[in-house]
């Protein structure tokens, strides 16, 4: 086995090529997105501290729990996601999008934690449910 070279580490920083869901069902939306810690975001300051909670609990319980049924704990979940995705949005950036009149949809925010969380498997999972889902919904 041999050890991972510093050129093929920068090639990982410049992230992956992934497909989300799109704006529209019909429509595709691929980004480049890169695979940020977690925890690096917290120490580096770019989950402020009133969020900490948050992120912690998002870290441990994913993001259907973490959500909750209280107010302030859905704000500050979907404030951590929206701080997830600018850390981990390369190509278009996250304010990119909001120059172009859009906002990231919930199923985006939710895919973008899943693959800074699992990468590209966690991708084709949720695309399975999504999948699964229209076909009942439709028939």
């Amino acid at each position: 086995m041999a050890v991972t070279t510093i050129e093929e580490l920068r090639k990982y920083a410049d992230g992956s090529e992934v497909e989300l869901p799109g704006f529209t069902p019909e429509q595709l939306f691929i980004a480049q997105l890169r695979r940020p810690s977690l925890m690096e975001l917290v120490v580096n300051g770019q989950i402020p501290n009133p969020l900490l909670t948050s992120a912690a609990k998002l870290f441990q319980d994913g993001v259907g729990k973490s959500l909750g049924y209280e107010a302030e704990q859905f704000q500050q979940t979907a404030e951590v996601l929206l701080q997830v995705a600018k850390a981990c949005l390369v190509s278009p950036t996250y304010e990119e999008i909001k120059a172009a009149g859009l906002s990231l949809t919930d199923l985006q925010l939710y895919a973008i934690y899943g693959f800074m969380q699992t990468g590209v498997n966690a991708l084709a999972n949720f695309r399975a449910q999504q999948s699964n889902r229209s076909h009942s919904e439709n028939g």
